[in-house]
């Protein structure tokens, strides 16, 4: 069941090419929580981006896998989204916001507890979010261009 989900901490905001077919852009935000057990990635509405994700499970399912990771369908989802937001803070793309105090709230759409720890989280969680600061946001909204597609 969704719920909303707070917090406050370091949050890696990037550009992310999620459909290769379409050239489909949208913008991720990846943090933690208690005390970074929880991997939390949460796509940053834009408005008038028609190209945005819904469900940031699927769209790592749409990724494939070749075997990286074990598990169900389902772990190996959270598992691409907690080895996405990692390599976001170290592997940085141009224009990757990195920031060490953020408020933001997760209108969380659904969580998976991994099978062991990965990544160093027990569990991800993922869905829109929203950043208490509108500068932030608005820079945020700023890496992908709308229409968002190339």
């Amino acid at each position: 069941m969704a719920r909303d989900m707070n917090g406050c901490g370091r949050v890696t905001i990037f550009p992310l090419l999620h459909d290769w077919e379409t050239g489909s852009r949208c913008v991720l935000a990846y943090t933690t929580d208690d005390g970074g057990l929880t991997g939390v990635m949460g796509v940053i509405p834009i408005e008038g981006n028609v190209y945005e994700p819904g469900d940031l499970f699927a769209l790592a399912g749409r990724h494939g896998f070749i075997g990286e990771w074990k598990g169900t369908h389902e772990q190996r989802c959270a598992l691409w989204l907690a080895c996405t937001g990692c390599g976001s803070r170290s592997v940085r793309k141009p224009g990757t916001i990195d920031l060490p105090e953020v408020e933001w709230t997760l209108d969380m759409a659904r969580a998976v507890d991994l099978d062991s720890p990965q990544y160093g989280h027990a569990r991800i969680v993922a869905g829109r979010m929203l950043l208490a600061d509108e500068a932030l946001a608005e820079r945020a909204r700023g890496l992908v261009r709308v229409p968002a597609v190339v």
